[in-house]
């Protein structure tokens, strides 16, 4: 019997060996009694799990996993198939994508055809799509493909890419790929060593889409197996890291942890350097927190990826210059504490030697922090500098500057109001929801701002105004 699969929300709110041969799904049974997978209400503890893999800069899928891991991976995401019962995507003479049933390739000819693609060798390049259930209506993995496929829409898809990823990472029996998929767009893996019955895949998915606001609907949110079934075997996803035919790029890994739940498939040492447990908490803090204004949390860990990698340190006699274009850049969107550990990863997370220690290279930071702070404070217009000089903590000051720079841009947009998400606005300064909430609050009280339009549920943030003049100095 297949194992059942458990989603629960959060309280208030929201084995054959796949390397030697694929069976037919006919055939395949569990040998292990059933075992209920949950999503807990707080991340899981990783613990300094050097199997896990956390990649600053996206990866391909060859710099990843070796060929035998990759390979492996796949068959198991075959779902015990048939030989030809999966996807092939490539791309015709005319050069336009096509996606088509496989009549007489054999799937482990695929996946090898699929691993040359990724590597860049052949001249005709192939994509492995596996379908999400087998003729029983089990599957070993679940998916999510977030698209962009318009104008402004990265950014949507990226939030709720990593906000489903970070719920995945409650299940510890499941293995969770976070990649890009090649277009714009983002895809997430559930993978399980065993089979679960179809619909509680759907329903495990569906309540992720529903904990992070995601509408489950074309060219938004596609779950895997999807919820209203065409085929008896469900819809494919191309397998992690594969080739695109659409864009002709690969996706690429950014992180994985198939090796600790997916021991008993995946094979051989990682090519991977381990990855130190400080960095993971730093990147994925657990948000069970005090009610207080020094509650430690991360900035938008998709938005912490794309600096890490625009201000990395990957070229020698460039650390001055990047840590000062890094600090230009996060002074108007985060506080302190979190500009800190950005500077602080940028440094961790360099590629050639420096001649500055870490110590060194966080005291030009502060330098430059204080500089730009007193550039600013000479900057804001007499009404605002007496607001300033009302509040009385550092996040309220921080926050300040942060929510004058969202008013400044919708000024210069000619927009009368702006958004303040008060998770968000939390996350950039590093404390708590509540914190957060609490200085929007207090502006209020203080005729800073004023709010225009109420928080929607799933839809839109709190939008406000700004009271006070800003001055174009």
């Amino acid at each position: 019997m297949p194992k059942r699969l458990c989603a629960d929300s959060e309280k208030g709110r929201r084995e054959q060996d796949p390397a030697t041969m694929i069976l037919d799904s006919a055939s395949v049974t569990s040998e292990r009694p059933a075992k209920r997978l949950r999503l807990r209400a707080h991340p899981a503890d990783t613990g300094p799990n050097t199997l896990a893999v956390l990649n600053w800069q996206p990866q391909r899928a060859d710099a990843v996993y070796t060929q035998s891991e990759w390979t492996s991976l796949c068959e198991h995401l075959h779902n015990g198939n048939g030989p030809t019962r999966f996807i092939m995507g490539f791309r015709d003479l005319d050069g336009c994508k096509r996606y088509v049933k496989s009549k007489r390739h054999p799937v482990d000819r695929a996946i090898s055809w699929s691993w040359s693609s990724i590597a860049g060798s052949p001249k005709s390049r192939l994509a492995f799509v596996p379908y999400s259930a087998n003729e029983r209506q089990q599957s070993r993995w679940g998916g999510m493909d977030f698209d962009a496929h318009n104008p402004g829409e990265a950014d949507r898809a990226r939030e709720l890419a990593f906000g489903a990823f970070r719920v995945l990472l409650n299940m510890p029996d499941v293995a969770v790929i976070l990649e890009t998929s090649g277009s714009g767009g983002w895809h997430v893996w559930a993978i399980s060593p065993d089979f679960h019955n179809t619909h509680e895949w759907i329903r495990l998915l569906k309540s992720v889409a529903a904990t992070i606001g995601a509408p489950v609907a074309a060219g938004v949110c596609e779950i895997f197996p999807p919820d209203s079934v065409q085929s008896r075997f469900g819809k494919g996803m191309r397998a992690p890291g594969c080739w695109n035919p659409g864009t002709d790029t690969c996706s690429q890994i950014v992180w994985e942890n198939c090796r600790t739940s997916l021991e008993s498939v995946l094979s051989g040492k990682s090519k991977n350097a381990p990855l130190i447990r400080k960095g993971l908490e730093t990147h994925f803090p657990d948000t069970k927190k005090k009610a207080s204004f020094s509650s430690p949390s991360s900035f938008p860990n998709y938005h912490e990826l794309e600096l890490l990698q625009e201000f990395g340190i990957t070229a020698t006699n460039t650390r001055n210059d990047k840590l000062a274009a890094l600090t230009g850049e996060i002074f108007n969107q985060v506080g302190g504490a979190m500009a800190r550990q950005l500077v602080q990863a940028q440094f961790r997370h360099k590629t050639v030697s420096t001649e500055a220690s870490e110590q060194e290279h966080m005291a030009s930071f502060e330098e430059l922090w204080a500089g730009l702070a007193a550039r600013w404070r000479d900057t804001i217009s007499e009404d605002e500098r007496e607001k300033l000089a009302q509040l009385e903590t550092d996040n309220e000051r921080e926050a300040f500057r942060i929510i004058r720079s969202y008013a400044a841009k919708a000024a210069n947009d000619g927009a009368k109001d702006f958004p303040i998400a008060r998770d968000n606005l939390a996350e950039r300064l590093g404390i708590t929801g509540k914190g957060a909430a609490g200085i929007r609050e207090k502006f209020m009280r203080l005729g800073i701002i004023a709010k225009t339009a109420n928080y929607v549920p799933n839809k839109s943030a709190a939008r406000f105004k700004w009271l006070l003049t800003i001055s174009c100095g």
